[in-house]
């Protein structure tokens, strides 16, 4: 069977705006949800020396952006976060929008040492209550929750280098003021709790999740990334068990997604897609990623192809 691969849509869908001092250096790593036919995208932008805000905007059904903020709607205001509030992912969940970002305080920016997860949410992306540090306090990013409870449990998805693995909570509640032996016992058997290792050579350094997993007839889709040794990025896809995302039960041995076109190639950091969005319409797939660490593209690809595509690559 040929290999199923994304294609890109409009090119550059958003980049840099030079009368906005605060993404006037670039703008990336987009998290998206959708609501009827209007997407909402949180992006990161970025000013400066590496100090990152998040911004947002509504693109419609095609990936053309009919709004866009003029100023940033998330910001620097917690000691954990005051180089960088970077990579927001979007998840529905009940009836609010819960969003997972990184925080970087700026410590070795350099390697950009020091990230935790952030989380904060929203009900109508006009007003934002930011909920503050989650997570095990260790160099961790790459976060989310399932956008379902599954078997009544609160699944967050996460990524301590260079591995994904997966946290299992009673409630919202309880993943945000868990006990405080939970993380301890989490990172002390971490290998158990591992869903993915980097298996293939595009992915040999490390691998991070992307976009929220979405809920499928086959079983949980997620797009990650992959970075080999030259810190090349990429993008794949794997299945995960409806009743148990512990289990992988299928996975691509390439990427869906690689950097080709000039605007991946070469920018901030060169040969880099990042998917962070995804949103479906009807059998489509719209992924929409970081590319260069600069601009932001979209791609797509049919849900039936990609699935059809990875039950030919089961885990064994």
């Amino acid at each position: 069977m040929e290999a199923v691969k994304l294609n890109r849509i409009n090119e550059i869908i958003l980049e840099p705006i030079a009368e906005h001092p605060w993404e006037s250096r670039a703008v990336f790593n987009p998290g998206t949800v959708r609501d009827g036919r209007t997407v909402h995208m949180l992006y990161r932008a970025v000013e400066g020396d590496n100090f990152s805000t998040i911004g947002y905007a509504r693109v419609n059904a095609k990936g053309e952006v009919i709004h866009r903020s003029s100023n940033p709607v998330i910001f620097q205001d917690l000691e954990m976060e005051k180089q960088g509030c970077e990579d927001p992912r979007i998840v529905p969940f009940n009836d609010t929008y819960y969003i997972f970002y990184t925080g970087f305080d700026g410590y070795c920016a350099s390697k950009s040492i020091n990230t935790r997860i952030m989380m904060a949410e929203t009900k109508d992306f006009s007003s934002y209550h930011k909920i503050g540090m989650i997570g095990p306090d260790v160099q961790d990013k790459d976060a989310m929750i399932f956008p379902e409870t599954v078997k009544g449990k609160v699944v967050l998805i996460h990524r301590v280098v260079p591995n994904i693995q997966l946290a299992y909570f009673d409630d919202l509640q309880h993943m945000i003021h868990p006990e405080p032996q939970y993380w301890p016992a989490h990172l002390d058997r971490l290998h158990e709790h591992t869903l993915m290792f980097p298996e293939h050579f595009w992915e040999s350094t490390k691998i991070g999740a992307g976009p929220p997993p979405i809920r499928t007839d086959a079983g949980w889709l997620l797009i990650y990334h992959g970075v080999d040794k030259d810190m090349v990025y990429r993008a794949g896809a794997v299945l995960l068990d409806e009743h148990n995302p512990s289990k992988l039960i299928a996975r691509l041995p390439y990427p869906i997604l690689e950097p080709i076109t000039p605007y991946e190639r070469k920018g901030d950091v060169d040969m880099v897609v990042f998917p962070e969005g995804i949103i479906q319409f009807d059998d489509e797939l719209q992924i929409y990623y970081g590319a260069a660490d600069k601009v932001i593209g979209m791609a797509s690809v049919s849900l039936r192809k990609l699935l059809d595509a990875l039950w030919q690559h089961k885990v064994r």
